[in-house]
């Protein structure tokens, strides 16, 4: 599990450099302000999208909390420490974009859906070890409910 955590973890880092500024209006980003509790964390590999591991089903806990503009994600697997990172948040219409700074570095792009109190991220592309020892590309999903 630990080994997964830290690949989640680099997704965290979340892929690329710069961050984007947020074209969404103080309302719509108040609304993602908030603890998010995920209910599926699933990747799925590019290379075989039959091969998929969501890591909430395998036990291990994913909190996201968003305030006006920083983030912190903690990934914790059973019987092992939290694991953090952290950094700063912006969104648009659709594309919630997360830059990590504390724990890591990077950037990672992801189109959401806010529906009530359930926030769905898609399509972050990260590497996952479907085979320990053995990174590839993968597509993060993610569901959240606010606690």
């Amino acid at each position: 599990m630990r080994k997964t955590a830290l690949v989640v973890l680099a997704a965290a880092a979340f892929l690329g450099a710069a961050g984007c500024k947020s074209s969404t209006g103080p309302e719509e980003a108040a609304g993602l302000v908030g603890t998010w509790r995920a209910t599926k964390a699933e990747f799925v590999s590019i290379a075989n999208s039959s091969k998929k591991v969501d890591i909430i089903v395998q036990g291990s806990t994913l909190t996201l909390v968003l305030d006006s503009s920083t983030f912190v994600l903690t990934i914790t697997d059973p019987g092992e420490s939290p694991l953090v990172r952290s950094g700063t948040w912006s969104s648009s219409t659709d594309v919630l974009t997360l830059v990590t700074t504390s724990g890591g570095s990077g950037e990672s792009q992801f189109d959401f859906s806010l529906n009530g109190n359930q926030l769905t991220l898609s399509g972050g592309h990260i590497q996952f070890d479907f085979t320990v020892g053995n990174p590839e590309e993968a597509i993060l999903n993610l569901t959240l409910v606010r606690q």
